[in-house]
């Protein structure tokens, strides 16, 4: 695995949140997605920051946050299962990563690989043999995980749904 970037990351404060991060990691979600959109790079469409799926992402455990002295910096949803993108999956061999954000105050200052190295040990000591993921074949993102351990799965983009997503998975040993 290459060396990930100097990281700035002892004061990140990283748990599973519940409900009570709702309204916090909403507001953080439709702020990266309205940033990005500004940008010209929409990412995420508008079910995919819904408040209804944030609330089955609480209530089901999965909602991962990473604060500041209190302040939200990132988040992530890290689910048991993903269907969707991974249907060949087998049950309990990975947990998967979907919707990293930082805050634009706390941007790269390396709480995404923070994040992703959290899941990692989390899957880990759940038992799981990997931490997979899907994005975009945007060179910032395949940048951005190449850099944090992840290998990409199959021989190029594929297509899932109305998506072309490149498939990514890291050994959680």
């Amino acid at each position: 695995m290459p060396p990930q970037p100097d990281i700035r990351c002892a004061e990140l404060t990283i748990t599973r949140a519940g409900m009570e991060a709702v309204p916090d990691v909403y507001a953080l979600i439709r702020e990266i997605a309205q940033w990005l959109i500004d940008r010209g790079d929409p990412l995420w469409g508008e079910e995919e920051v819904s408040r209804d799926e944030l609330v089955r992402v609480a209530r089901a455990g999965e909602l991962i946050t990473g604060r500041i002295a209190g302040t939200l910096a990132t988040c992530m949803y890290l689910h048991h299962e993903d269907r969707v993108f991974w249907p060949e999956a087998r049950p309990g061999e990975a947990l998967y990563v979907h919707r990293l954000g930082v805050a634009r105050q706390f941007a790269g200052a390396g709480y995404s690989y923070a994040m992703l190295d959290w899941a990692v040990r989390e899957a880990k000591r759940m038992g799981r043999a990997f931490v997979r993921l899907d994005c975009e074949p945007r060179q910032k993102l395949l940048a951005l995980y190449r850099n944090a351990g992840f290998v990409p799965v199959d021989p190029g983009p594929v297509q899932v749904g109305r998506h072309w997503v490149v498939r990514q998975q890291r050994p959680a040993a």
